[in-house]
């Protein structure tokens, strides 16, 4: 009898313990545009930590389908996700991606990213200026698929591959210098452009219908100058 009601007393404990844990943290279903949707069609869930108490900072942590992290890291607004520390990105298979600091939703700080074989891919230094809201990202090293290190103390050759674009060139004093050469598969356009410090001073892209357009840093991503085929 002693251990029936022992028992009892276990799992109502148990149960108790999950619920009041439920209540504290909030989760959430997104899509591949961290939109949030339905848990029909969901890309991957959100858990915000201690989502009911009132706190300077929340523990956030996205989820893949298959149940390994995606993301984890600390939010400043429990609501909007407004990064703060250190941000550590998972691949699928649960090898480690990036370590990536934010200081309120900005990348301030040491970057390091990995191959999915967990050989290291890149070290970075992100500047962010309060003052002109803009960063400036500074490459100090960088290692092909094939661990070959082509850039060294912020200098040598470097090539990405973020998403739907490619593009490889010239790092020296850990900024883009000269001809970089690249392409965008979801635009379907292919660019050269050429930088100096870091800046952009012209470019030149092509479209899948061979039109070419000139822009520079002024006007990359807004109006752009046609020229002639």
């Amino acid at each position: 009898m002693k251990k029936s009601l022992f028992i009892l007393f276990h799992f109502i404990l148990s149960v108790n313990l999950f619920a009041q844990i439920n209540v504290m943290s909030k989760k959430i279903f997104l899509d591949s545009l961290n939109r949030e949707v339905t848990s029909e069609n969901y890309s991957y869930t959100r858990v915000i930590t201690n989502y009911s108490q009132k706190s300077v900072r929340y523990v956030v942590t996205d989820f893949y389908k298959n149940g390994r992290k995606k993301m984890t890291g600390s939010t400043l607004d429990r609501d909007i996700l407004k990064k703060d520390g250190e941000f550590i990105y998972y691949f699928k298979n649960g090898s480690k991606e990036s370590v990536i600091n934010y200081k309120e939703d900005h990348k301030e700080g040491k970057e390091i990213n990995w191959y999915e074989n967990q050989s290291k891919k890149c070290e970075k230094q992100n500047l962010w200026n309060s003052k002109t809201k803009t960063l400036q990202t500074l490459i100090l090293n960088f290692w092909d698929e094939n661990k070959n290190q082509t850039v060294v103390d912020g200098n040598g050759e470097y090539e990405s591959a973020d998403n739907f674009i490619t593009e490889k060139g010239t790092i020296k004093n850990g900024l883009k210098q000269g001809l970089w050469q690249g392409n965008d598969t979801e635009r379907n356009i292919t660019f050269t452009e050429n930088y100096d410090n870091g800046v952009l001073i012209s470019g030149i892209k092509i479209d899948e219908n061979n039109i070419k357009t000139s822009y520079s840093s002024l006007n990359k991503k807004q109006t752009a100058k046609n020229i002639q085929r």
